[in-house]
């Protein structure tokens, strides 16, 4: 780099891709479109569609299913080593380099792949899907006494709480015949499973959270979003239509008798790509 005269000074961004584009992000921290961009340390390439690959430049989000697939494989070291995905679009030379640490994705440009070393690393022809639109926020009702006055169906149902963001702390696995019963006849009965996660249970004022409990069934995509509020019965709660759109990764969850553990399934080992 001396050789060529170039500024090896170099600045890295994080991107909270919810807050901000990623394009803005780079600009805001210095990046020029014109100057050279040299990327490093790149462990898969992807080839997308042109169009796939313009929509996840506009707006890249840990979410994508074929970042959380390879999560295991990268990471970031401000300052150190980053191990990236290479993404590119079929036929183009420009291509995203991809690293992430936790939830932080790092993001960065590279204008011709042809001059990166990329022997021995795995290729994937993928067609770009989108992520999950996730439900960040709910419908909070006091006291309700049926699963009925949490998800519309009863025309008298007590006034909500204005909609607000929450976040799941702990999840309550019921068989689905005691989601049931709870859902129709046990949301202003104590419930043990409530009373053993009251400190998992609050409201904060500050930034408007509901901090809760999510009950839900063995097989049903349905549950309840659930705030006992020091008690132990469902003081406040909202209806979740489906908990494959909560946020749940690393979030504890306990599996109350009968409900089972299900039976871990066998990984499979991943195919290394046709060249």
């Amino acid at each position: 780099m001396k050789r060529k005269n170039l500024d090896t000074t170099a600045v890295y961004v994080p991107c909270n891709l919810a807050e901000i584009s990623w394009k803005n992000k780079l600009i805001k921290a210095g990046y020029e479109k014109g100057e050279k961009t040299f990327g490093s340390l790149l462990r898969i390439s992807y080839y997308l569609q042109k169009e796939d690959f313009e929509k996840l430049s506009e707006d890249v989000s840990p979410e994508y299913p074929f970042l959380k697939d390879n999560r295991e494989i990268m990471s970031a070291s401000p300052g150190g080593l980053f191990r990236c995905l290479m993404v590119r679009a079929e036929g183009e030379k420009e291509n995203m380099l991809i690293a992430q640490r936790k939830d932080t994705l790092y993001l960065g440009y590279g204008r011709d792949y042809r001059k990166v070393n990329l022997q021995g690393v795995p290729v994937e022809h993928i067609a770009l899907e989108e992520p999950k639109a996730y439900q960040e926020h709910g419908v909070f009702y006091h006291r309700p006494s049926h699963i009925s006055d949490l998800n519309g169906q009863n025309p008298l149902r007590p006034v909500p709480e204005r909609q607000t963001s929450f976040q799941v702390e702990q999840v309550v696995v019921l068989c689905d015949e005691q989601l049931r019963q709870f859902q129709e006849t046990g949301l202003k009965d104590d419930q043990i499973f409530l009373f053993d996660y009251s400190d998992k249970m609050w409201f904060d004022p500050g930034s408007l959270c509901w901090h809760c409990v999510l009950v839900k069934g063995e097989t049903g995509k349905e549950g309840i979003l659930v705030d006992a509020e020091g008690y132990s019965y469902a003081r406040y709660a909202a209806f979740a239509s489906d908990c494959d759109r909560l946020r749940l990764q690393d979030i504890p969850v306990h599996y109350e008798h009968p409900a089972r553990v299900p039976e871990q399934k066998k990984t499979r080992k991943r195919k290394e790509p046709e060249r």
